[in-house]
C-alpha cells in the first residue's frame, strides 16, 4: 500500500468483511453539530463558513459524529448497528507555521440498545479486538496500546469527601487539562464557606455561635422581627448547615490534590494495576470505590487475553475530545509515537444527537495518514 487511497480502500474492505456496514457521508455539515458535541480542539480547528442562506456551515473535522447521526437518522435502513466509514476529514493549522490539514480516517462505530446502562466492556473488547487485528492485516508490528477508563475516573472523584460542586467542576473540566490543574489549586488553599465567617455571622444574628440547629429554628420561630422573604425557617437553619458542610480547609485541601494526583499517576501494564490500585487505596483509605476496584479487576482480567503485546493502563489520559465517557483506548507507533487508532466508548454523544436515553455506542477511527508513514517508513 503506497497511497492514502489504498489504506482507504483496504481498511474499508476490512471493516465490510467483519459484518459492519459501509456508509457514504456528506463532506459538509452545518458547524452547530460539532459545535453541540464535539471537544474544544475539534471546534477551534474546523474549517467554517457562512453559505447562502447565512447559516454556518464546515467540512466535516471528525466522522463519528456524522456517521452516529447518520445512524439515528436511518435506523430502518442498518440490519445491525455496526457501521464503518473511510475517507478524509478537515482540520485547520492552530499556529502560522503549520499547513491546515487533510486528514483521513477510517473507523468502525459500534451502535447498540443498552436498557441497564451496566457495561461489561463486551463492546469495548470488541473493539480493541478489531483495532489489534487492524494492525496486524495492514502489517504494523511495532506498536503500543494504551487504555484509561474516564468512568473510573468519575467514580474515583465521587467517593473523595469533598463538596458537590468541586466532584461537579473536576469532572466537567477534566479535558481541560490546564484549567483542571488550576481547581486542583484551588482546592488546595480551601474552599467552601469560611467556618469563622459563619460563626461570625450566627453570633451577630443570634448572640451565641455555640448553638446548633434546632436551637438556631427555635430562636428563628420565636423572632418577630425576622425577615425570612420567600423562604422557610428550615430552609434558613439547613442553610446554615449546608454551608458549613461545604468547607475544604487548606490542610483538607491539599491532602485532596495529593491524592488527585497520586491516582492519575497509576499506570503500568495491565497486569500490575490491580496491585497499584489496591496499594493507592490501602495507602489513602479510599472509601466507597468498590466499583472502581471491580471495573479495574474485570478490565485486566479480560484485556490480557486480548493481546500478545502488553496493554499499558494510564489514569492519566484521555483529556482531548469530550465526547468520550467511558473506556478510551489508543494505539500508538513506538518508533515515533505517532496515534495510529484512537477509540472508546461515547454514550453521551448518541444521547446527545437524540435527546433521549436509549444508545450506547463503542468505537474506533484510524489515522491513515500516520499509518501511512509507518508502512512506508517516512
Amino acid at each position: 500500500m503506497n497511497s492514502i487511497q489504498d489504506i482507504n480502500i483496504f481498511l474499508k474492505n476490512l471493516f465490510t468483511e467483519n459484518n459492519f456496514q459501509y456508509v457514504d457521508l456528506p463532506l459538509v455539515y452545518n458547524s452547530e453539530l460539532f459545535y453541540e458535541t464535539s471537544g474544544e480542539d475539534i471546534r477551534r480547528r474546523m474549517f467554517s463558513f457562512t453559505n447562502n442562506s447565512g447559516d454556518e456551515m464546515c467540512l466535516r473535522p471528525d466522522l463519528t459524529i456524522p456517521t452516529c447521526k447518520h445512524f439515528l437518522e436511518n435506523i430502518n435502513k442498518f440490519e445491525n448497528g455496526q457501521l464503518c466509514y473511510s475517507g478524509p476529514v478537515f482540520r485547520s493549522s492552530l499556529t502560522s507555521t503549520e499547513q491546515s490539514l487533510e486528514l483521513n480516517q477510517s473507523g468502525i462505530e459500534i451502535i447498540y440498545k443498552d436498557s441497564s446502562k451496566i457495561s461489561n466492556f463486551e463492546k469495548e473488547f470488541q473493539a480493541i479486538n478489531l483495532a489489534i487485528e487492524t494492525m496486524n492485516q495492514i502489517g504494523i508490528n511495532d506498536f503500543s496500546i494504551r487504555i484509561s477508563s474516564i468512568s473510573l475516573f468519575n467514580l474515583f472523584i465521587n467517593s473523595l469527601d469533598l463538596p458537590q460542586r468541586w466532584k461537579q467542576r473536576l469532572l466537567r473540566h477534566f479535558y481541560r487539562r490546564d484549567y483542571f490543574d488550576k481547581l486542583l489549586n484551588r482546592i488546595s488553599d480551601g474552599v467552601g464557606y469560611d467556618k469563622e465567617r459563619k460563626s461570625n455571622i450566627i453570633r451577630d444574628v443570634f448572640g451565641d455561635d455555640k448553638i446548633v440547629n434546632e436551637e438556631i429554628k427555635d430562636i428563628l420561630l420565636n423572632e418577630d422581627q425576622l425577615k425570612t422573604g420567600s423562604r422557610t425557617i428550615d430552609e434558613i437553619a439547613s442553610r446554615f448547615n449546608l454551608k458549613s458542610e461545604s468547607v475544604v480547609s487548606s490542610k483538607q485541601g491539599k491532602e485532596i490534590q495529593k491524592v488527585i494526583n497520586k491516582f492519575l499517576s497509576l499506570n503500568g501494564p495491565m497486569q500490575t494495576i490491580d496491585d497499584q490500585m489496591n496499594k493507592f487505596i490501602n495507602d489513602f483509605d479510599i472509601q466507597r470505590f468498590d466499583l472502581g476496584q471491580e471495573m479495574i479487576n474485570q478490565l485486566s482480567s479480560n484485556l490480557i487475553k486480548i493481546s500478545a503485546k502488553p496493554i499499558y493502563f494510564d489514569c492519566d489520559f484521555g483529556h482531548s475530545i469530550e465526547f468520550y465517557d467511558g473506556i478510551i483506548f489508543e494505539i500508538t507507533n513506538d518508533l515515533n509515537s505517532d496515534v495510529l487508532i484512537s477509540g472508546g466508548r461515547y454514550d453521551k454523544l448518541l444521547n446527545a444527537l437524540e435527546d433521549k436515553d436509549q444508545f450506547s455506542a463503542v468505537g474506533f477511527a484510524t489515522n491513515n495518514n500516520n499509518i501511512l508513514k509507518a508502512l512506508t517508513n517516512v
